[in-house]
């Protein structure tokens, strides 16, 4: 069991179960329902509801054996952030969306969206 005061520190990120060497700055927005403002003539508080995908920036250590090309290609993966407190989110139906550029630092990142993530208890 995690500890109550541990906060989210260090991830594991997998796709399709091969785990991506990050350098401990990836993120996820969990997507699901976003409500948005829908203004009226004499009213507020009106709004509407759609669904948005999960979003995941993967900060990846740039190494051999690192193929950025080659992950253009992953479509319908399923997607696994395990955190250091415990929390796992899954994002299923997964796929490649954007790469940034990459130098002389040694890292990367790429950009994975699906359907929103679920976490598992």
């Amino acid at each position: 069991m995690a500890n109550r005061n541990q906060v989210l520190g260090q991830v594991t990120i997998e796709v399709d179960g091969d785990r991506l060497p990050t350098s401990g700055e990836s993120t996820l927005q969990i997507g699901g329902v976003q409500r948005e403002n829908v203004p009226g003539d004499n009213d507020a508080g009106s709004f509407m509801e759609r669904t948005t995908p999960a979003r995941c920036t993967v900060a990846l250590l740039h190494r051999d054996g690192v193929s950025i090309a080659s992950m253009r290609a992953i479509d319908n993966a399923t997607l696994i952030m395990k955190a250091d407190t415990g929390k796992t989110w899954v994002v299923r139906g997964a796929y490649f969306c954007d790469a940034s550029e990459f130098g002389q630092d040694g890292k990367a990142s790429v950009i994975f969206e699906g359907q929103p993530a679920e976490e598992l208890l």
